[in-house]
């Protein structure tokens, strides 16, 4: 059908496929869970915002179902974070969040028709790099 000069098999988005979309929400599902079992258990100095930002950056990649380009890119920079919460937050019980990392990562390159491009690749790298660096920094 032609509308507009388009086809209309090209203008309207593709979702994302079923396998990265059930290991981003797997992700999201055990971040929750660690986040809110380390939010009723941690007695250390962090707070309920900490937790609530965690949260959120969990569901990210949730939010670009309709986007499979967006939700690369999204999946990839979130498990790099996830990655180094994990990392960082695994005296106060955030261990499990490295396995909805690496879910992450995998559901970032589990399409093989939306791979992540080069500058994606080098964003999460930069996040490898700067994220610990600006902890140590500010610590």
């Amino acid at each position: 059908m032609l509308i507009g000069g388009f086809v209309m098999d090209e203008v309207v988005p593709r979702r994302v496929r079923r396998v990265p979309w059930r290991l981003a929400v797997t992700a999201a599902v055990v971040t929750a869970g660690a986040t809110v079992w380390s939010a009723t258990v941690a007695t250390q100095g962090v707070s309920a915002r900490g937790f609530l930002l965690i949260l959120f950056v969990a569901g990210l990649p949730l939010l670009a179902r309709d986007a499979p380009a967006a939700f690369t890119f999204v999946s990839l920079s979130t498990g790099m974070v996830l990655l180094w919460v994990s990392v960082l937050g695994g005296a106060l019980g955030l261990r499990p969040v490295i396995a909805a990392a690496l879910a992450l990562l995998a559901a970032s390159v589990a399409d093989p028709e939306s791979l992540p491009g080069g500058c994606s690749v080098a964003m999460a790298g930069a996040l490898l790099v700067f994220l610990p660096v600006g902890f140590c920094r500010y610590s």
